[in-house]
């Protein structure tokens, strides 16, 4: 006895293929890729009370260091480092939106920086590592474990030159805010 025709078949299995389909894809915030910024509260560099000291350069970076840090040894720009940082983009003097953070998806790890030069480095498994954006990179250096700092990076010592479709084109006419807690040198 025969319960179903060849047409019946296949159009019972093109259901059956439509609904898992449609149950795969979901309805809500499934994506495990996604990334959701969690940082902690900005510091305040608003009161003196809680800076250190502070400076600007010629080019405009602007560096408050709210915690010296302890240890002997400063970052020099061959080290490679473990740092806690939040990236903030900065529009009319006041906190617009967060853009990159080491504290995603409530979770916190410091991110491992490998090139603090002015140029591109090879790794030993043949891998080009990219030079940080020069106001962030700047702003490490001389930093010891422990230390804090906040650091205000004018477009110049951003992501001005960015070409169109790579990383940081939007942010290329935007003053940046980082927010930085080196937590070790590495090497």
């Amino acid at each position: 006895m025969r319960f179903l025709n060849k047409n019946t078949f296949l159009s019972l299995a093109f259901i059956l293929i439509a609904i898992f389909t449609l149950q795969g894809c979901g309805g809500g915030n499934n994506n495990p890729t996604r990334v959701e910024f969690t940082p902690p509260a900005p510091f305040n560099i608003e009161s003196n009370a809680n800076v250190d000291s502070s400076y600007t350069t010629s080019d405009g970076l602007q560096i408050y260091i709210i915690e010296e840090g302890y240890g002997p040894f400063k970052v020099i720009a061959r080290d490679q480092v473990s740092v806690f940082y939040t990236g903030r983009v900065i529009k009319n003097g006041d906190i617009d939106r967060v853009f990159d953070s080491s504290y995603q998806n409530n979770n916190s790890s410091p991110r491992i920086l490998q090139n603090l030069t002015k140029s591109p480095i090879s790794t030993g498994s043949g891998r080009t590592v990219s030079p940080l954006i020069d106001g962030f990179r700047r702003a490490i250096l001389g930093m010891r474990a422990g230390g804090k700092r906040v650091v205000i990076i004018p477009p110049s010592l951003g992501y001005e030159d960015a070409q169109e479709g790579s990383r940081g084109y939007q942010l290329r006419n935007d003053t940046l805010r980082f927010d930085i807690e080196l937590e070790t040198i590495l090497d």
